[in-house]
């Protein structure tokens, strides 16, 4: 697999991947690198039906039980989600 095909984050949550258990897989079993193993498992969504503004809110949610205050996670949430692969329509 080439370089490129690669993604630096999950284009459908947003999150950083960086080791190999971050990547989802695909339905032979193989990574997908772009997909997180949150969102994607065996070549299929996680959770097909949900909306992109329901992504964003458990994505903040996640980032806050970090640590980051919620004001700055919602606006990094913002400005990330809505240009990942899988909600561009």
């Amino acid at each position: 697999m080439s370089e490129e095909k690669y993604q630096d984050i999950c284009q459908s949550c947003g999150m950083p991947m960086k080791i190999d258990s971050d990547y989802g897989t695909n339905e032979d079993k193989t990574k997908n690198y772009e997909y997180c193993q949150y969102c994607y498992q065996a070549g299929k969504f996680t959770q097909p039906d949900i909306s992109m503004d329901k992504m964003m809110a458990g994505c903040t949610g996640i980032m806050t039980k970090f640590g980051m205050p919620e004001a700055e996670a919602k606006k990094m949430v913002e400005q990330t989600v809505p240009n990942l692969k899988r909600w561009q329509r």
